[in-house]
């Protein structure tokens, strides 16, 4: 019979992706950080003694990855002796032919799942684990339609890039139903593709999870960040999110009718000068715009001494830089009377409708690219400093 397996599950480490919220500056620190975490994760491998290490996944970010990146990974999962690793390719790590995985040659600890659901059996302990990468850019075939687990009488556990949802199909993917969930006969299922952790969910009678990503990239991707850790037996699994991101993105609200002042004092005082000093702040300042224009710099100059990283902005009816620079005494005007518009504004207003629909990280991305490329064509012609 099967017995217990110890697991750790994590995902979407993303290494070599310079996409980091944060001024320019923080992306080295940023990156350095995401390495502190993967040591982590390996250190956690040794003092848990886990079975199982399943990388379910995005490790890497393949359209900027370096082979040094992908042999220091392998030499580190070769240290892992007594650690079996499998890892499911994802949809920013695909085995395409240009593939990160093909970079290194990966010590025998390590299985890496391809095209199509297969399975590895392990004797000690009595498990078999199943799982399927993806091969491009895009999933084109569902991953558990009519899949059902060998009644064998090993434990069976399964990873895969991709995500619960009650809609058959997305712009990429081909979510996992819950009732195919249920009929898989799985005792755990490890997903990756959210930025932050879904808990413990079950279906039936097996157990999922998706355990976000390691670091979180940006003020949307707020909270811990970490990885699963715990035992899995036939019918019971026992896991518990671990914490180990090095830094948070906090976002806090101001009220333009609040004494900004006394706001600042209680912020300060309710953080530690650690805090401050770790994480990334947001301020956003509610409230009409002459006002919010009004507070913004003071808060800002006030802040800016006590938090090593936090900025002060808006949250609403107030035009960015970029967009106060490409509005011109010239510019076309929409509507009539006090309710006209500019073309920039309509433009903008769109754009984040798009943003404030917009449920992962990649599409946002995608919608903030098109809205830079937009104000400079509003510019006419005008290059602002992108990266």
């Amino acid at each position: 019979m099967a017995s217990c397996v110890r697991v750790l599950h994590c995902a979407g480490f993303r290494l070599d992706s310079p996409a980091w919220e944060g001024p320019e500056e923080w992306v080295a620190q940023r990156n350095q950080d995401l390495w502190r975490t993967f040591d982590a994760v390996l250190s956690l491998c040794r003092s848990e003694k886990i079975d199982l290490l399943l990388v379910a996944g995005n490790l890497f970010e393949q359209e900027y990855v370096r082979q040094e990146t992908v042999e220091r990974v392998a030499k580190s999962f070769a240290k892992l002796e007594e650690t079996k690793i499998f890892i499911a390719p994802g949809e920013r790590d695909p085995l395409v032919m240009t593939s990160a995985y093909r970079l290194a040659v990966w010590p025998s600890n390590v299985h890496i799942f391809f095209a199509g659901l297969n399975s590895v059996k392990i004797s000690s302990p009595d498990v078999t684990v199943y799982g399927a990468g993806w091969t491009a850019y895009r999933q084109e075939e569902p991953f558990l339609d009519g899949f059902q687990t060998a009644r064998d009488g090993t434990l069976q556990l399964m990873l895969l890039h991709a995500e619960v949802d009650s809609v058959k199909k997305s712009e990429k993917f081909i979510a996992i139903m819950p009732e195919q969930i249920a009929a898989s006969g799985l005792s755990y299922l490890a997903l990756g593709h959210q930025e932050v952790w879904s808990g413990i969910r079950q279906e039936g009678g097996t157990f999922w999870a998706d355990c976000g990503s390691p670091e979180a990239r940006g003020f949307r991707e707020s909270g811990p960040h970490g990885v699963l850790v715990g035992e899995i037996e036939k019918e019971s699994v026992r896991l518990e999110f671990r914490e180990l991101g090095q830094r948070r993105y906090i976002e806090k609200t101001l009220a333009i009718q609040s004494d900004w002042e006394a706001f600042a004092a209680q912020l300060v005082a309710k953080t530690s000068s650690q805090e401050r000093q770790n994480n990334l702040f947001r301020i956003t300042v509610s409230g009409p715009l002459p006002e919010a224009e009004a507070i913004i710099p003071a808060l800002q100059n006030v802040l800016a001494h006590k938090f090593r990283y936090i900025e002060v902005l808006p949250l609403e009816g107030r035009l960015t830089q970029a967009e106060q620079d490409v509005t011109g005494t010239g510019e076309v005007m929409t509507g009539t009377g006090e309710d006209y518009r500019t073309l920039t504004r309509l433009f903008v207003d769109k754009i984040q409708d798009r943003l404030d629909r917009t449920e992962n990280t990649e599409a946002y991305e995608h919608w903030v690219l098109v809205q830079k490329i937009g104000l400079a064509a509003l510019g006419q012609g005008r290059e602002d400093d992108e990266d």
